[in-house]
């Protein structure tokens, strides 16, 4: 199940997807037909969707043909927008339905993170179709090659080579473990981590092609007992190492940041705060986007209130750090690994099947949060005072926060590189003259260091959620 796809799938042969308002209908071809129907039907399938590790699904048996009714996930994200941890969680879903598979019967003949969408912090698989009948006297999990191209070996890679997860954008299958092996260094290829999943296949495969065809040894076991613990083994070894794969604890300037201000004294940090606090409660959203997020302080102040979140960072170690944060206090906040500034293009065939962030995420929200970000849009990204705002209008329905840093603060200072003609003479004015037509503002506060927080309201605002 493609996870934002605009129009049908091709490429499962057991059916196809398409798009009709807040419903995602999966037809099913004639061929998977009563395999479907008896999954749906089986109480394995109901304990999965009651407790939200499988999509729900209302069938339509009318007519001759086959539907699948699905909610639609109302944020989609794909791999190469998560943290290490989401992948950890999205792998572990995996493996984790797949042994529980194993008792009813079933089992998952793909594993790839494509078939996981997140809602909040939880992953939920979205392909029914992954799921089909075990041969009870085989020891094979057909998906194994799968699940080590396409989960194991990028967080392995990430841990060994700092490879960015977001490569995966480019790597729809995984890597293989040959290119692995061609990266690494004499040493590394004979690590513990190493040698299992890359260097001997690597060096298998190698032998393969230089040797005659040798017969396969049987896999297949008269017990079914026994296949089945078999199988319960290879898939606790690949928890064990997928788990091992994780980066150790990243930390990076960003993720530091909130213990390392020196523009906000704790006092000022606190009137910010409450501010905020304040201008939520105002606004009373149901869904916020916070930008440049961080680590998550004002994400969660938001959640606690009330609100769904989704926040978006582009530090890897601070989105990471944001999504375990949520995870274990059980917050509604997604966290998207991405840069506002170079949002996740269009991918895949005809750049139709994933589709874009900023598409993905416009007019979603009752309320945007751009806390601290416009001076490095600004500076970093030479992105003009208009663009942003227009942006800001197309993501949000009714609100704005936003803080302003003037050109005197020392971030302000260090991010301008000498670049004074072209921006030391911005002003709180032009930030005004940029919401012109655009917002109007509702409320103004100035902080002790010269920042200042705005609450805006959108022109053209929707009347109801």
């Amino acid at each position: 199940m493609s996870s934002a796809l605009p129009g049908a799938t091709f490429r499962d042969p057991a059916g196809s997807l398409s798009f009709e308002n807040d419903l995602v209908i999966r037809r099913v071809n004639a061929s998977a037909r009563v395999a479907v129907l008896e999954l749906l039907d089986s109480p394995f399938c109901r304990a999965l969707q009651e407790r939200g590790d499988l999509i729900g699904a209302e069938v339509d048996d009318s007519g001759g043909s086959l539907s699948l009714r699905h909610p639609k996930i109302r944020i989609p994200t794909y791999p190469w927008e998560w943290t290490p941890s989401q992948w950890l969680a999205a792998a572990e879903l995996t493996l984790n339905l797949c042994e529980e598979a194993l008792a009813d019967g079933w089992i998952l003949k793909d594993a790839t993170p494509l078939n996981v969408l997140f809602t909040g912090t939880r992953p939920i698989l979205v392909d029914i179709l992954s799921f089909e009948r075990r041969d009870p006297h085989s020891s094979i999990w057909l998906a194994y090659g799968q699940y080590v191209r396409t989960f194991l070996l990028p967080l392995l890679m990430n841990r060994m080579l700092n490879w960015p997860l977001s490569l995966s954008l480019f790597k729809r299958d995984g890597y293989e473990p040959a290119d692995c092996y061609a990266a690494l260094g004499w040493g590394r290829r004979w690590s513990r981590d190493a040698l299992w999943p890359i260097t001997l296949p690597t060096l298998w495969d190698n032998r393969k092609r230089a040797e005659a065809p040798q017969k396969k040894r049987s896999t297949r076991f008269p017990d079914p007992e026994v296949t089945a613990n078999v199988l319960k083994r290879t898939l606790r070894d690949l928890r064990r190492r997928t788990r091992r794969a994780m980066p150790e604890s990243v930390t990076s300037d960003w993720s530091q940041y909130p213990d390392t201000l020196t523009h906000y004294t704790p006092e000022q940090s606190r009137q910010k705060l409450e501010w905020v606090r304040r201008a939520l409660e105002t606004a009373q959203p149901v869904r916020v986007l916070d930008i440049g997020a961080n680590t998550g302080e004002f994400s969660a102040l938001a959640a606690g209130m009330g609100a769904e979140v989704v926040a978006l960072e582009r530090d890897l170690a601070s989105a990471d750090r944001l999504f375990r944060m949520a995870r274990q206090r059980n917050l509604p906040i997604q966290a998207i690994h991405t840069d506002i500034a170079r949002p996740t293009p269009a991918v895949g065939w005809e750049n139709a099947e994933s589709v874009a962030l900023l598409p993905r995420l416009e007019a979603q929200f009752d309320l945007v949060l751009m806390l601290a970000v416009i001076h490095h849009l600004l500076l970093m990204e030479q992105i003009p005072l208009p663009a942003v705002l227009d942006l800001c209008h197309r993501l949000s329905r009714r609100h704005l926060v936003i803080e302003w840093v003037p050109v005197e603060d020392p971030m302000y200072q260090s991010l301008m590189r000498g670049r004074d003609s072209l921006y030391g003479s911005l002003s709180e004015a032009d930030l005004l003259a940029a919401c012109a037509g655009r917002f109007h503002m509702m409320d103004r506060h100035a902080l002790d260091n010269g920042r200042i927080l705005f609450l805006f309201e959108r022109l053209g605002a929707a009347a109801s959620r």
